[in-house]
């Protein structure tokens, strides 16, 4: 008798998805489409909590809002708070070890910050 074993399991798709509130029909929408099983996280850069929609996520996508406005009245420029969440969140998932396949979408390209950390971000990608 012969037995056949089944393939392995591809690992669930994992993503990043950032972007500012003008953000929230695309994220949307790619969350959406994503697989059931995928795994990862959404950053929402917002002014503050007054901003926070809900959001339809697979059961392994959390959903994390940044505030631009801090608890001592402070407001940072818009794409600063983004930008170094979706960094740091490299940082520890991704960087340095690489070989992770992570599909990654920025949004909020109107916030030069932010689109300046795109181009980085694709080079720095691409040299992997």
């Amino acid at each position: 008798m012969v037995s056949r074993m089944r393939p392995p399991t591809p690992p669930a798709a994992q993503v990043l998805m950032a972007g500012d509130t003008g953000d929230i029909a695309a994220i949307r929408s790619r969350l959406a489409d994503c697989d059931p099983s995928a795994t990862g996280v959404v950053f929402i850069e917002a002014f503050n909590a007054v901003q926070i929609v809900h959001l339809d996520t697979p059961a392994g996508i959390g959903v994390h809002w940044v505030f631009r406005e801090s608890s001592l009245g402070t407001v940072a420029p818009r794409g600063r708070v983004l930008v170094a969440a979706v960094d740091a969140w490299l940082d520890e998932w991704m960087r340095p070890e690489g070989g992770v396949e992570i599909s990654i979408w920025l949004g909020a390209r109107s916030s030069d910050l932010v689109a300046s950390f795109a181009s980085r971000l694709d080079r720095e990608l691409a040299a992997i």
